[in-house]
């Protein structure tokens, strides 16, 4: 019985790593980004899926301001150039809003990249970073917080 238990666990955790990709973290104050990949190489034409979770830290509730409606954004670089913003196309509330946080909560927004440029051109094969934004102000966040860069490939 307890051998196969431990082989159950041992199959859920290879298949939960197996589900989730390449992912980098930064903790800022009293938040925690992190922002995961599904997979760290992609087919040429195939979207690039991205999952950004902000989680409040410590014992006190978080009181963040977002300038507009947009809460999130995902920035796309090659060799230091711009290739994709997730916001390029959208448009957004332009209107203060405010939420807090609770001790331990956690948002979690999801995006892929369709391998365009910001033109709408199909990208080429190669090395690519991706980089996740909270856009959020406050006393822990004078002007938003921003993970650290994510490499991945794209290949043929």
């Amino acid at each position: 019985m307890c051998v196969s238990v431990a082989i159950v666990w041992l199959l859920l955790a290879t298949l939960v790593t197996t589900l989730t990709g390449p992912s980098v973290e930064r903790t800022a104050g009293r938040l925690r980004l992190e922002l995961t990949l599904t997979k760290g190489s992609y087919v040429v034409g195939e979207p690039v899926g991205a999952t950004l979770t902000v989680r409040a830290e410590g014992e006190a509730p978080l009181r963040v301001q977002f300038a507009s409606g947009q809460r999130f954004d995902l920035i796309v670089r090659r060799r230091g150039a711009l290739i994709w913003r997730w916001a390029h196309d959208k448009a957004f509330t332009q209107m203060v809003q405010e939420a807090t946080l609770r001790p331990g909560e956690t948002l979690s927004f999801r995006a892929s990249w369709p391998q365009v440029d910001l033109q709408g051109r199909r990208v080429e094969p190669g090395e690519y970073e991706i980089v996740g934004v909270f856009l959020a102000r406050g006393a822990d966040l004078p002007g938003g917080l921003e993970t650290p860069p994510l490499g991945f490939r794209v290949r043929e």
